[in-house]
């Protein structure tokens, strides 16, 4: 029996085969030559979309950690205006002449910068520092004076989660909560800062236009909110209400249903009321190093990664078949 090594062109394996014309015989390499490119090829298929799955994952993972990142007030605390520190406040004015001033709600994580643009849909996804960010920022109604003088002040943030922005309004649901977190205080830029004093927790929707409607300037009008107010809170506190203050509701959504709103009101005072929390926010000190992480082109570096990993494939593929063939060489020299 004459004894032939097989090729790739010959449809049959690497080890030595014996010679023969059986229609049988070949129509089993032909299935055998079949079989291993649809196993490569599936071997290719898994590869690549392991490697597509792993850069679809971290791209996700990577865009929710800069959102969150963009919306924690970590990011801003050096710039909040206090007795001993003013400067940095008027460089953020600077920066982003939007910035009116700055909400800190006792005992919560909201301490923002407050901002107010020309309309309602700049700051829904921007930043204190205009760069995009569906966390967006903390706005005052563009229908509002920038003094804060108005009857009724609107105030929106996104309610996100890890307390984030106006993620720590819901809480205020709760019974034990609202009744010890009272205050807040709202700095003005180049004005006296302003105290707040809450006392009604309202569950609404996005269409409710009257307790979203801001700088309301008729008496009558004035009334009805008022006494909206009262007869719709969930939570309250007792507090006289005239038509010569100053009130402020702060918006976020209600997720449990469709279009729902969360809605804070409280009372401006001229005095400002004593910071009883411990909990302070606190510059991150890795903000610097995160900053230096996102400019790097993580895209780009999963890519070269996919391209490394092939070739790795590719050589270990070969190295495969070369020690495959000595082996079939060996057997056929026996």
């Amino acid at each position: 029996m004459e004894i032939k090594k097989t090729s790739k062109k010959d449809g049959g394996g690497l080890c030595a085969t014996p010679k023969s014309n059986n229609t049988e015989e070949a129509k089993q390499k032909k299935y055998i030559k079949i079989t291993q490119k649809i196993s490569l090829a599936l071997d290719y298929i898994i590869l690549f979309a392991s490697i597509a799955l792993l850069v679809i994952g971290g791209y996700f993972l990577w865009d929710r950690k800069q959102v969150y990142e963009a919306a924690s007030p970590e990011q801003f605390i050096m710039y909040k205006p206090t007795k001993d520190n003013k400067t940095s406040y008027k460089t953020l004015t600077r920066l982003n002449p939007d910035v009116i001033g700055w909400i800190d709600i006792y005992g919560t994580r909201i301490d923002y910068p407050l901002v107010q643009a020309r309309d309602n849909w700049a700051y829904l996804n921007q930043t204190v520092s205009k760069e995009y960010s569906t966390g967006g920022s903390i706005f005052l109604d563009y229908r509002n004076r920038r003094d804060l003088t108005d009857f009724n002040h609107v105030i929106y943030g996104h309610h996100m989660a890890e307390r984030k922005m106006f993620g720590d309004i819901d809480r205020f649901e709760q019974k034990d909560f609202f009744d010890k977190h009272r205050y807040g205080v709202i700095h003005r830029t180049d004005l006296p800062s302003l105290g707040v004093d809450f006392f009604a927790f309202v569950k609404t929707h996005g269409a409710d236009t009257v307790v979203l409607t801001p700088a309301l300037q008729e008496s009558q009008k004035k009334q009805a909110l008022i006494s909206y107010v009262k007869k719709n809170a969930i939570l309250q506190r007792p507090m006289h209400i005239g038509e010569g203050d100053r009130l402020v509701f702060l918006d976020t959504c209600d997720l449990s249903v469709t279009n729902g709103r969360y809605i804070l009101v409280g009372k401006l005072t001229d005095n400002i009321p004593k910071n009883t929390f411990h909990e302070k926010i606190r510059r991150n000190p890795y903000i610097g190093w995160s900053k230096k992480v996102e400019n790097i082109d993580w895209f780009g570096l999963l890519i070269v990664l996919w391209l490394i990993l092939v070739v790795i494939y590719w050589i270990y593929e070969r190295y495969r078949k070369r020690k495959e063939e000595k082996r079939c060489i060996g057997k056929e020299k026996i």
